[in-house]
């Protein structure tokens, strides 16, 4: 089946010596597989380029397919999002919020909602300009909330600093330009919390490996 998808990038995987297999989340299908033929030659490696985490593509789809994956016959970038492909601190974050998306965000149906949250929090990762260090975590709590484990502080079960932070992020309704007056430790071990608290509602353990490398990356500050 042909047509037009607009795919946010969780990861990308070799398949054989010239295709890739995209796993994203698409606007109309939920998440999904995706099929890449022929990724060789110097046009083609800059266009795989665009391909990081968290890059969001316009693609054409093929009437060709890879088992139950659909083939993309043509992609191109939909945002330029050089500040999330070349800065480091933002590169680690984007590598984070795509393995969260990925190891919690099952359903392959399509969710506007979702995806128009995952997007538009892309969108402001690129934007912003100051300091995002505690991005994350936002992204976190609205991440929960809209895959319909909505973190209440009446009913959670993390530490009372854990519960301080959360309730500070509700009370700034999820705006990540709002400092929060924490440490990396207690940054870290919220996100640990709240990764032990979507694996109880979802019923599958989920462990982020990107997490340890973000939090080298910020450091105790």
């Amino acid at each position: 089946m042909s047509g037009q998808v607009q795919i946010v990038v969780l990861h990308t995987v070799k398949y054989g010596e010239s295709a890739l297999v995209i796993r994203g989340y698409s606007d109309s299908g939920g998440r999904q597989s995706f099929f890449l033929r022929s990724v060789k030659g110097p046009k083609n490696c800059a266009a795989i380029q665009q391909l990081h985490p968290l890059s969001i593509i316009d693609a054409r789809l093929s009437s060709f397919s890879k088992g139950e994956m659909k083939s993309i016959s043509e992609f191109s970038a939909a945002y330029p999002l050089n500040g999330i492909r070349c800065q480091l601190q933002k590169s680690s974050m984007a590598i984070f919020m795509s393995e969260l998306i990925y190891k919690t965000v099952r359903e392959v149906e399509e969710n506007r909602s979702l995806y128009k949250y995952i997007t538009e929090s892309i969108l402001a990762l690129e934007r912003i300009g100051r300091d995002f260090t505690d991005f994350h975590l936002y992204f976190t709590v609205g991440l929960c909330r809209h895959i319909g484990y909505d973190p209440l502080l009446s009913e959670n079960t993390l530490s009372q600093k854990s519960s301080q932070i959360l309730a500070e992020i509700l009370l700034k309704e999820g705006d990540p330009s709002h400092r929060l007056n924490i440490n990396g430790e207690e940054r870290y071990n919220f996100i640990s919390e709240m990764t032990s608290y979507l694996s109880h509602h979802s019923g599958c353990k989920i462990e982020l490996l990107s997490l340890a490398v973000l939090h080298d990356v910020y450091g105790f500050n």
